[in-house]
């Protein structure tokens, strides 16, 4: 665990981090976001004392750092930045061992773990005798991420590492780094100023701003619930629209129900249906517990006034309240609904969403900012505005045109 306490970071009058206070758990990928001179870098930075803070302390498993041996703590520590560092006079293998072999791990062991890193990678292990500047940019990169491994260290920490490669590559690092933290339980610490990137990545994003913690949360928290306007305008306004389709549950878009007790008549529902002008009304019991539906057909079947409703009802179909509204649209769409039922978690009725709850939420998500494009003014149409104004003119002074 790695824990800020009370830190501030000062370079002369400048405050770069200020009175930083943050946990971060044991196996958990944490990205520092935000835009230049935010203090995200500074702040990863003083985690292994490449910066040291000028009040305050930092904790890893409880031990404070400054009191540690600053080379054991950076060896204890992985570190993987934008520009790689591989050294280009040793090859692969020897860049994959470097931390191992100051700690002097026995050779067969070390070729082991460099072995098993490389295949974890999908690295070909031919490439262990290659120097970096035989390989691409992705896998220099990729050599990187293993090195900061190869010592089974606990922490990484990793400085916008893929911000120089081009998407597709990029994209396939991502993933690779979820992979690999997942499966090793590594803790990350991850400075990025791509907000997809941190929303992929972490478990929890720190959202930084002249060197302070504007909000920290998972990104269904920064989606769903920007604490200002600064943390809305780096998410952007379309992953904000997205993530309520994404997230949101069918409780947000949710209207009144039209019920009626099980025990009441199909005259009283027919008088329901006349008053609220609806075609298909909820039935449920004395809990308030969705059973059934009763439809217009039912009115138009000869029977009795005084028949019970749960005589006659119908089987209905209705989804939970954590339901979010992109898995709705499976039961308009597809199945062909024209209004859903909504329950708790006993079953009683919370409400229900229609068709146009649906669409109408489909267009705020993707296409809210659409405007159509309005066709240039045709000089066509000149003469006949003119014939028109003149005809309005004559009919408001009461007389004809010739």
């Amino acid at each position: 665990m790695i824990k800020f306490q009370n830190i501030t970071k000062t370079y002369g009058t400048k405050k770069a981090v200020k009175n930083m206070n943050l946990t971060i758990e044991d196996g958990e990928f944490v990205c520092f976001i935000g835009t230049s001179g935010s203090g995200k870098t500074t702040s990863m930075r003083m985690i292994n004392r490449m910066v040291k803070p000028t009040e305050g302390k930092i904790f890893i498993n409880g031990e404070e750092i400054q009191k540690m041996n600053e080379v054991d703590l950076r060896r204890s520590i992985g570190y993987v930045i934008q520009q790689v560092g591989l050294m280009p006079h040793m090859d692969v293998y020897e860049n994959i061992v470097m931390v191992p072999k100051l700690l002097k791990w026995p050779k067969d062991k070390m070729r082991t773990v460099a072995e098993d890193l490389m295949k974890r990678v999908d690295l070909p292990l031919d490439l262990l005798n290659q120097y970096p500047h035989a390989l691409s940019g992705g896998m220099q990169q990729r050599i990187g991420v293993i090195r900061a491994l190869a010592a089974d260290q606990k922490i990484i920490l990793m400085d916008e590492p893929f911000g120089a490669l081009d998407p597709i590559t990029r994209d396939s690092l991502q993933r690779l780094v979820k992979r690999l933290q997942k499966e090793m339980h590594k803790t990350i610490v991850f400075v990025t100023h791509d907000m997809d990137e941190a929303l992929n990545l972490a478990d929890r994003i720190v959202v930084m701003d002249h060197g302070e913690i504007i909000q920290v949360g998972t990104p269904k928290d920064i989606l769903l619930n920007p604490v200002s306007d600064f943390v809305r305008e780096m998410v952007g306004e379309d992953r904000l629209n997205q993530a309520a389709f994404e997230y949101d549950t069918v409780t947000k878009v949710m209207r009144e129900p039209v019920k009626i007790s099980e025990n009441k008549t199909l005259g009283q529902v027919a008088k329901l249906m006349a008053k609220t002008r609806v075609d298909d009304v909820l039935v449920v019991n004395d809990d308030n517990v969705l059973v059934g539906r009763v439809d217009m057909r039912a009115l138009t079947k000869r029977r009795s006034e005084d028949v019970l409703i749960k005589d006659m009802m119908k089987q209905v179909t209705y989804v939970h309240d954590d339901m979010v509204i992109r898995d709705a649209v499976y039961y308009i769409q597809e199945l062909g609904h024209r209004n859903i039922s909504v329950v708790d978690k006993e079953g009683k009725l919370l409400g229900i969403v229609t068709r146009g709850d649906i669409v109408s939420s489909v267009y705020e998500a993707f296409w809210s900012d659409y405007e159509p494009e309005v066709p240039a003014y045709d000089d066509q149409f000149e003469d006949f505005d003119k014939v028109s104004d003149a005809i309005s003119q004559t009919h408001q002074n009461g007389g004809d045109s010739e």
